[in-house]
């Protein structure tokens, strides 16, 4: 739920660029479960970089004061972009609605709408100007990041219904504005529930804008509000994501609302029917606490009849793609070939 992106000086990304030019590529394998073949070398940066993690702050979320420190912990510095993004207002269900668009040059292959993290109470779509730069170019996609309501100003069900307006947005705009008739949905940490919860949504009213989706990127989302064992097992040694943020940052989201109540399909996709749906790729760190949610959901879809790929990363904790660790590069390569081979036809849509 919680994500950033460092800056490169930081000292996750350091252990991350010198492992980089002292080793050569592993042969790296994934096979629907924890990722293999990765140099021995890159791990020790990773868990180097895991004693820097564990040493973030850990306010109390539930404060004004504790609040405020989470939304700055999110807000990093940014690499300047090569690309030079554009913010387009729209009408949404709460006002007037910011999107952050990157295209790329050249013919665009598809319209990715990526929906920033935060466990929905932090974050903006300039959060994650490196990765949405360098996946529109990398990809030829034009990536749409809205930046949505935050609790506890507003609730996630109103979080939902900004992103479900941007994904009608994308779609309308596609073939006019971008030139194409194919979108991708994605998203990191709370970003991630909202993009599964948003998929959901346009397969069940039949909207135009599921025609169009060809896949999903499910980064270590919270798939089940209740919460899955690694969940309960979290506590406040559990690096980025404490047990204390997750409950608090729940009870924010979901006020008022008792563990049967967040079982709701509406708001927790793991229960929900899950037929229909595009291929999806789930990326989870194994020390992330929301681990089994991605597990979980990944076999659900498909056991529904869906394409889904897992990738469980060792040594990684929540966010690790976003948050300039020694593993960030290895799973961005990793995502970028998963959409080139989307677009390739290896994955067609239902």
């Amino acid at each position: 739920m919680f994500s950033s992106c460092t800056s490169p000086a930081s000292p996750t990304s350091t252990a991350s660029s010198s492992t980089s030019t002292a080793t050569a590529p592993s042969p790296v394998s994934f096979t629907g479960g924890v990722v293999t073949g990765l140099d021995p070398e890159l791990l020790d940066a990773q868990r180097e970089a895991n004693l820097v993690l564990a040493q973030m702050p850990q306010p109390d979320v539930t404060t004004p004061e504790g609040l405020a420190v989470l939304r700055a912990l999110t807000s990093p510095v940014q690499p300047s972009s090569a690309l030079t993004p554009e913010d387009i207002t729209v009408p949404g269900p709460g006002g007037d609605l910011r999107l952050r668009v990157f295209v790329p040059d050249g013919p665009v292959r598809g319209v990715f709408l990526r929906l920033h993290g935060g466990g929905w109470a932090a974050g903006t779509p300039e959060d994650d100007e490196s990765f949405n730069d360098r996946i529109a170019r990398h990809c030829r996609v034009a990536v749409v990041s809205p930046e949505y309501r935050l609790v506890p100003e507003a609730g996630i069900a109103d979080q939902i219904e900004d992103c479900l307006a941007a994904a009608r947005w994308a779609a309308a705009q596609a073939r006019d504005r971008f030139g194409t008739d194919s979108l991708l949905i994605g998203g990191i940490s709370a970003g991630g529930h909202l993009a599964a919860t948003v998929t959901l949504r346009l397969r069940d009213a039949d909207e135009p804008a599921f025609a169009l989706l060809d896949g999903a990127l499910l980064d270590c989302g919270a798939y089940d509000l209740s919460f899955t064992p690694s969940v309960r097992a979290a506590d406040d040694t559990t690096l980025v994501l404490p047990r204390t943020w997750l409950d608090g940052l729940t009870a924010l989201g979901l006020p008022g609302l008792d563990t049967a109540a967040r079982k709701d399909p509406a708001l927790s996709p793991l229960y929900a029917d899950l037929t229909g749906l595009p291929p999806a790729l789930f990326t989870v760190g194994a020390l992330d606490p929301l681990r089994d949610d991605s597990v979980f959901l990944s076999a659900l879809w498909r056991l529904a009849g869906n394409r889904a790929d897992l990738d469980i990363w060792p040594e990684a904790a929540h966010a690790f793609t976003n948050m300039g660790t020694p593993l960030a590069e290895a799973a961005f390569r990793r995502t970028t070939s998963w959409i080139d081979a989307l677009y390739d036809g290896d994955a067609p849509r239902p």
